[in-house]
């Protein structure tokens, strides 16, 4: 589903050499899913996920475990798509790859921008949606989508993996870190964050069967690992 006049952007040429900061901006109707609040509070998003990841060994620590399984990063080209702010982004273009993030919300790209700016890193932004995403096939050797993915309700999630599998080159690697349904303590208190931080869409998430979900988009090689006892998972998978 989507608004009726949106038109899919044209393919962004990545043959050029990233800059110091490459900011675009597509021109695009914004889709039902997507929520103002992530405007308003883009500022304040680092210091949320800071203070999330304290009971779990911090937030670089589980960023880290991501960029584990996305290694060897050195000349690669990466998509974080729901990038926010560019944390999981800038982490893998200190380790030697050309990235590329792309995110609905300006004012999460404004955050990113910043912090690019200030870290002096060669990263490409571009605010679009990733259901129609402005590249050409078989671009890039990896795509994350780092706790991203559950804001997008799942009927278009699968439009969304299907764009994702477009844009991987041949034996390119899928990795999602997201939330996982947590079992025990630690899923009492996701029932409790879930209550009064995440909406319908997460919950869908969690439920759903992503293995078969991944392999109907084409995906194969499925792996899983979990985190946080249980309450956030890691899925690699290749084209």
């Amino acid at each position: 589903m989507q608004s009726a006049n949106y038109k899919k952007p044209s393919f962004i040429n990545l043959q050029f050499e990233i800059c110091t900061l490459q900011f675009t901006i597509l021109n695009m109707s914004r889709p039902y899913y997507y929520r103002p609040a992530f405007d308003i509070f883009a500022p304040l998003y680092d210091l949320g996920m800071w203070l999330i990841g304290l009971p779990f060994g911090g937030e670089r620590r589980l960023r880290s475990a991501v960029i584990e399984k996305m290694t060897p990063l050195q000349d690669c080209r990466i998509l974080e798509m729901c990038c926010g702010t560019a944390t999981l982004s800038l982490m893998a273009a200190e380790n030697g790859a050309s990235v590329y993030g792309l995110d609905i919300t300006h004012g999460m790209l404004n955050v990113a921008q910043e912090k690019a700016r200030n870290k002096g890193a060669r990263l490409g932004l571009i605010q679009t949606d990733a259901i129609s995403m402005p590249f050409k096939e078989k671009v890039f050797d990896r795509v994350v989508a780092s706790m991203g993915l559950h804001e997008i309700p799942f009927d278009a999630t699968r439009g969304v993996l299907k764009e994702i599998k477009r844009v991987l080159k041949d034996n390119g690697r899928f990795v999602i870190f997201d939330y996982h349904q947590g079992e025990g303590f630690a899923g009492f208190l996701q029932k409790i964050f879930f209550v009064f931080a995440e909406h319908g869409p997460a919950r869908e998430f969690i439920r759903a069967d992503l293995q078969r979900e991944l392999r109907e988009a084409g995906f194969k090689n499925f792996n899983r690992g979990l985190l946080a006892k249980g309450a956030l998972q890691i899925i690699t998978v290749t084209v």
